[in-house]
């Protein structure tokens, strides 16, 4: 009688919750907003044309014929499938309604019928880990809003983003309002207040608000399809436009659905043993610190162990080293940096982007740092478990040079690496949203391009890479030669790590960019567990291969 609005520990609603038990509804729209992609494409939600019944106003006098000519079904199919209705739901149709079917059982103003665009969200396959799940999530809701759930404009029922860029730019996507077909009923569950239907809608015009993502709906559909095709269970593959530094696309594998939404995490924004692709930081700082001596020859038929090598290479210089990935090499020039610069491979790695976030991040009104990537991870040369004198025996500094031993980094800091080297050093953060708009389309927020950081490598370096890449493909016998076939040139480094004893699977990685003179697209795919199966350079070269077709049809036009 007392606390009628916040009543019990749990601070319950009861005048609310009696209004709820009093009423059906159909919710047509959740009034959250969504998510386009770069051409205007909806990403987020899944619309779909339906007809809408309220089984409690359904009689005798509904001209059942009428519907089921609109609808192309038997006038009997109408009848069963309204009466197997519980609760005020849409019809379940064989065909997808067309507008003028929509339009057609409108004009028949029928109480308690009714065509509409319907919004269902769920977690689904496309752009899973990228876009994000909603979800009720109450304790997620009180932490987030907590200060607008006192002056009621959330409640702890409202959807919220669980992860993804549903997550990160929740704050703009949250609803401000429902939109739904309801109507009363008495305690037998008859109509009050006659049989009238309300809609309820936004009274705000300029919302619901929408982000238009650098996504490009069709790469983010090849990438996908190159993943399930090859079989990578558990990896991904991370897109960018090197021109822009925009991320045209991210995938990881393995999927969630909406019982496993924090079982399966975003692969390509979270740390992975990167193995030989890591060799490009110590070739970069070779080449910088003036350590390359091209007449120079390793013996490339032992490992770093100082022992017979599985893979009998013979002497090798460096750039052959690079090509065929030889261990040894690597191993040897890091000991010789060291002596004289201790840090130096925690030093070239954050010059080359792996140990920062990469993600878009910034001041966005009153968010101070907001972020494009949901828990994006920041990169690792050294265990923080371990003291600095472990890591500076001989044998250390050799795994650690070829990307073994603690060294972690993500997919999309590589990714960014590889677009960097193309453009000849100038770094980007990478954008996954280009900006925040009104339901009018008008502008809210643009994101507009971040450096990042200022500590670059020479010219010279970055030219010397970028030979040092193509030559992994153009060399017969180089780790990456298979995408020779391609008909357009692709730079690039392959990598296996292992992942620690008694695990067989290793992790594989190719990454690169296309096509080398000019210089378009980035990508790393990805296998966190690899078999005697090479699926990284396969798909590597389908995603390459389709894009670049694509794009040169879309230029042709």
């Amino acid at each position: 009688m007392i606390s009628t609005k916040s009543f019990s520990k749990n601070k319950v609603n009861l005048i609310q919750e009696s209004v709820d038990q009093r009423t059906h509804r159909f919710t047509i729209n959740d009034g959250r907003g969504y998510f386009l992609d770069r051409n205007g494409e909806l990403l987020s939600t899944d619309v779909k044309p339906q007809v809408v019944v309220f089984p409690n106003l359904f009689t005798s006098n509904w001209p059942v014929a009428t519907i089921g000519n609109i609808l192309q079904i038997p006038a009997e199919d109408v009848a069963k499938m309204i009466g197997q209705l519980k609760k005020p739901s849409a019809l379940s149709l064989q065909k997808e309604l067309s507008l003028d079917q929509m339009n057609d059982i409108n004009k028949l103003e029928i109480p308690g019928l009714y065509a509409q665009l319907v919004t269902r969200r769920k977690p689904i396959p496309f752009a899973n880990h990228i876009i994000g799940a909603v979800g009720q999530d109450p304790d997620l809701i009180k932490r987030k809003y907590g200060d607008k759930l006192e002056k009621g404009t959330v409640t702890t029922s409202t959807k919220t983003g669980k992860n993804g860029m549903q997550y990160t730019f929740d704050p703009f996507l949250i609803s401000e309002g429902e939109t739904q077909y309801i109507y009363h009923v008495d305690r037998q569950g008859h109509p009050l207040l006659g049989l009238d239907v309300k809609y309820r809608s936004q009274t705000n015009p300029l919302y619901p608000l929408y982000v238009k993502t650098t996504i490009d709906k069709k790469m983010q559909e090849t990438v996908e399809n190159a993943l399930d095709v090859h079989g990578i269970k558990d990896g991904g593959a991370v897109l960018l436009d090197i021109e822009s530094n925009e991320l045209l696309s991210m995938a990881s594998r393995p999927l969630f659905t909406s019982k496993t939404i924090f079982n399966h995490g975003n692969n390509m924004t979270s740390q992975q043993i990167p193995g030989s692709v890591f060799k490009i930081v110590t070739a970069a700082a070779a080449i910088e610190e003036n350590r390359v001596q091209n007449e120079k020859k390793y013996d490339c038929s032992l490992n770093i162990y100082g022992e017979k090598d599985e893979r009998q290479l013979g002497n090798l210089n460096v750039e052959d080293s690079f090509a065929q990935s030889c261990n040894k090499t690597f191993g040897e020039l890091a000991n010789e940096m060291i002596r004289t610069n201790p840090d130096f491979i925690e030093k070239y790695a954050e010059k080359m982007g792996l140990l920062h976030y990469n993600g878009w991040q910034g001041e966005v009104y009153h968010l101070n740092s907001f972020t494009h990537f949901y828990q994006e991870e920041l990169g690792q040369i050294y265990s923080s478990k371990k003291k600095h004198s472990h890591y500076q025996s001989s044998l250390a500094v050799s795994q650690t040079a070829i990307g073994q031993l603690d060294v972690k980094i993500t997919p999309l800091a590589v990714a960014n690496m590889m677009a960097t080297i193309a453009r000849g050093g100038e770094r980007y953060e990478v954008k996954a949203a280009k900006s925040v708009n009104f339901a009018n389309g008008t502008e809210l927020i643009e994101f507009e391009d971040h450096t990042a950081g200022d500590q670059k490598l020479s010219s010279y370096t970055m030219m010397r890479l970028q030979s040092l890449l193509l030559n992994v493909v153009k060399n017969e016998s180089g780790t990456g030669h298979a995408l020779q076939a391609l008909p357009f040139q692709v730079a690039g480094k392959s990598g296996t790590a292992e992942k620690g004893e008694g695990n067989s699977l290793n992790n594989k990685w190719f990454a690169g960019y296309f096509p080398a003179e000019q210089p378009r697209f980035a990508l790393v795919v990805v296998d966190l567990k690899h078999d005697k199966t090479n699926r990284t350079i396969p798909v590597f070269a389908d995603i390459a291969n389709e894009i670049m077709n694509d794009a040169n049809k879309s230029e042709h036009k």
